[in-house]
């Protein structure tokens, strides 16, 4: 029996604004163009609004402001990641977050992931880990507590 048996777990790499983020392939449903979405006043400035998307209104995030970061407006490449859901009772079946570019597929082993990087960020809270690839750092999001937050703000608007 091999007790260290290392899966590979099939991630995308996600392009934000100076970082990236490193998710598993099923936690995004669909990566769209981007596209005018309508703003919300009087929530948080990571709560960028919401658009329709398959018939469902769902909210758009800025997950570089969520996590602590600069948000710049949206260029070149730039795309939006449908998240699916994790928690089947936050109320909340996807959300939008705007990326830098088109996220790639990455197979996440060990061989693949080097070292443990130090996160920088103002809400570590909302990060599980970072890792370091090469040259490259990303963020390994805490998915069921930024999902928690995002369900909480979006009741409070519908």
């Amino acid at each position: 029996m091999n007790d260290a048996a290392v899966e590979t777990v099939r991630s995308l790499w996600v392009p934000l604004a100076g970082t990236n983020l490193l998710v598993p392939n099923v936690a995004i449903a669909e990566v769209i163009g981007h596209q005018p979405y309508e703003t919300l006043a009087g929530g948080p400035d990571w709560l960028l609004g919401s658009l329709r998307w398959r018939d469902i209104l769902v909210p758009v995030v800025s997950m570089e402001r969520l996590l602590g970061f600069e948000s710049p407006d949206a260029g070149r490449g730039a795309r939006i990641a449908v998240v699916n859901s994790v928690k089947a009772d936050s109320g909340l079946s996807f959300y939008a977050m705007p990326t830098a570019g088109i996220p790639r597929l990455f197979a996440a082993d060990e061989d693949a992931l080097g070292e443990a990087a130090q996160v920088d960020g103002a809400r570590v809270e909302y990060i599980a880990c970072g890792v370091q690839i090469g040259s490259e750092r990303a963020l390994v999001p805490n998915m069921e507590l930024i999902e928690v937050l995002i369900a909480e703000t979006w009741k409070q608007f519908f």
